[in-house]
């Protein structure tokens, strides 16, 4: 059986409403982190975000950079994959709730 991390990868939204956000109330926080390493993946509209690769294909990172914000609760699984190195602070970071380690290590 498929994890659900490799459903949404099979079949990448292109949209999510902001109701089906994982831990909204910190969504800010992840979106802010996301938008240094990747700019402008990730676009905000008044009720969905939506994903706004670089790249035609997107880059395999681009993508795991749209899910991680939108489904922080994937963090483990996604931690299992090949990640950059930043983009693998920034989970540990989050989940460790020591988003400081972050900013610092990408300042």
């Amino acid at each position: 059986m498929k994890s659900e991390l490799d459903q949404i990868i099979e079949s990448i939204p292109k949209a999510v409403s902001w109701k089906e956000i994982v831990d909204f109330d910190n969504f800010d926080e992840r979106l802010s982190a996301i938008c240094v390493l990747f700019v402008n993946t990730i676009g905000v509209c008044e009720n969905y975000i939506e994903f706004c690769p670089d790249n035609e294909p997107p880059l395999r990172e681009e993508e795991l950079s749209w899910i991680w914000p939108f489904r922080p609760d994937l963090s483990d699984e996604l931690l299992k994959l090949e990640l950059s190195n930043d983009f693998r602070m920034l989970i540990n970071s989050y989940k460790e709730s020591e988003m400081d380690k972050f900013w610092d290590y990408i300042s």
